[in-house]
């Protein structure tokens, strides 16, 4: 019998408690009194005693109806609980973001956007990893991470993807390059200039090769790495030139880093990755446009 009592008849029963009475608990509930006298009547029928002593003009709880009075407030007590937790989860999403990203935008870029959205989402914890973008793809697709951030592979099971930005290689030199004076880079121009060349980025890198040997140049490669946060430091200490993304030259430019178009064109696309038939929290996409306008703000866009 118990399993036909409404919400509507314990909100009822709750309101008249606190109340008092029929008249003050209907004005609580924006309802007319004779509805809630209609609701309370239901309510002892179905639960087979009386809820209040009517000999007065008040209405006192019966000891069984401080009982059931006591469930009704440990109801409503985690239904409140369920409102403030969807509220936190309106404004901050569910709390916290696993991030995996290639090394090329997690070292010079992505510590600058994560600080500004941790300040700005203070009840959020986030956690970035910096990987190669197979891996990350990998993570991705099993769950270890939220959001991946890479260049795309050619095959990504497991994972939907999305254009997060395009963009395209430039040369990267000091200030104080012979090179800089140049409006736009082109392959004839690294002939005679020490070069740092990158040699884990195969997508980037391999694109970068068949430019400059279709153009029959082979750079004087002085030295080479993996990252190109590094080939960037390499240049901030004069050891040469490069052509690499666009996006970290930000965090060199007070160290005299400036860089120049160069042609032909080398397109370059970041994308963001999620895990299949999982769609993205609303912290991890706030997350996402945050990186997105960022990265607009500090490089040209294709």
């Amino acid at each position: 019998m118990a399993s036909r009592i409404t919400m509507r008849q314990i909100e009822a029963l709750r309101a008249a408690v606190l109340t008092g009475g029929a008249s003050s608990a209907a004005r609580l509930l924006n309802v007319s009194q004779p509805s809630v006298s209609r609701l309370l009547s239901e309510l002892e029928r179905e639960v087979g005693f009386p809820l209040f002593d009517r000999s007065t003009r008040r209405l006192r709880p019966t000891p069984e109806c401080e009982v059931l009075y006591a469930e009704a407030e440990g109801l409503f007590a985690g239904l409140n609980g369920i409102a403030a937790r969807a509220n936190e989860i309106r404004q901050a999403g569910l709390g916290q973001l696993r991030l995996a990203c290639m090394p090329s935008l997690s070292s010079g870029v992505l510590p600058r956007v994560v600080a500004e959205f941790c300040r700005a989402r203070p009840d959020v914890q986030v956690t970035l990893s910096s990987y190669g973008s197979a891996t990350v793809v990998d993570w991705v697709s099993r769950g270890v991470v939220d959001l991946g951030i890479a260049l795309k592979p050619l095959e990504s099971p497991g994972v939907e993807s999305e254009l997060l930005i395009s963009t395209e290689l430039v040369c990267a030199m000091p200030g104080d390059h012979p090179l800089a004076q140049r409006a736009v880079i082109v392959p004839s121009d690294l002939a005679e200039v020490d070069f740092i060349g990158l040699t884990d980025d195969r997508l980037a890198w391999g694109a970068i090769s068949n430019v400059l040997h279709e153009a029959g140049i082979t750079p004087r490669r002085r030295i080479s790495t993996q990252r190109a946060y590094t080939a960037y430091a390499l240049v901030a200490e004069g050891m040469g030139v490069t052509v690499v993304e666009p996006f970290t030259a930000h965090a060199f430019r007070d160290r005299g880093v400036v860089t120049r178009p160069f042609a032909p064109r080398i397109p370059l696309s970041f994308y963001l990755f999620f895990p299949i038939g999982k769609p993205p929290s609303g912290v991890a996409r706030e997350f996402c446009q945050a990186v997105r306008e960022f990265l607009v703000r500090i490089a040209p866009v294709r």
